[in-house]
């Protein structure tokens, strides 16, 4: 009997030594095959809570920037034959809301606002800093004046004064980033672009149209 036993133990390698071959215990290997699967579906969950949490708390969406309202506070343009210059005198307020939709805080910087006559420069104001809380919006308030700023472009003027309506444009842009979980930053830039027609005559607000961009 105890012959039997060692030949069924005893197997020939190719090389024709003798080798033992031992066996684990069946209860061995049916607990290590439960803890591969038990693994495996905890690998699987962990992929589908990760892949859920991007979709819906973790995934960035850009900040929104609208005008609450604008109105002109004041303008008038005196025009000099002699030089072919002018005098601007203007002062537009607004009200800026800037809402965060994410799950996280919106710190932004170093905000401004500027103001545009025929693509030069007239004028800006900053808005500030701060931060917006998850789900909520901000209202900036400015109000960008410009006194006895000299534009030499007389055709533009004179055009402008011939019809009657001055076109402005109001530019304000919010640098920002979000900390998602306080592992990934951010950084965006959120741009409002708002197109003004002035009636130069009674000093009024004839129309405006905003478009908003954001820069990652």
């Amino acid at each position: 009997m105890g012959e039997a036993e060692s030949f069924h133990r005893i197997a020939m390698s190719p090389a024709g030594n003798a080798e033992v071959k031992a066996q684990p215990p069946i209860y061995k290997r049916r607990t290590c095959r439960i803890c591969c699967g038990v693994a495996v579906l905890l690998l699987l969950a962990l992929v589908v809570v990760i892949v859920v949490l991007s979709q819906t708390l973790f995934k960035f969406r850009d900040p929104e920037v609208s005008i609450v309202s604008m109105k002109l506070e004041s303008i008038s343009v005196a025009l000099d034959v002699f030089t072919l210059s002018a005098m601007l005198n203007i002062s537009v307020a607004t009200d800026v809301r800037v809402t965060n939709p994410n799950h996280y805080n919106f710190k932004y910087t170093n905000s401004t606002a500027m103001m545009f006559y025929h693509g030069q420069q007239i004028g800006d104001i900053s808005l500030g800093a701060g931060e917006i809380r998850a789900k909520q919006s901000v209202d900036m308030a400015a109000i960008v004046t410009v006194e006895a700023l000299k534009i030499v472009e007389s055709p533009n003027v004179l055009s402008d004064l011939e019809s009657r309506i001055a076109p402005l444009n109001l530019t304000s842009s919010i640098p920002g980033r979000v900390n998602v979980a306080g592992i990934y930053k951010h950084h965006v830039v959120a741009t409002l672009d708002c197109n003004m027609e002035i009636w130069v005559t009674n000093q009024t607000l004839k129309d405006y149209q905003c478009t908003q961009h954001v820069k990652l």
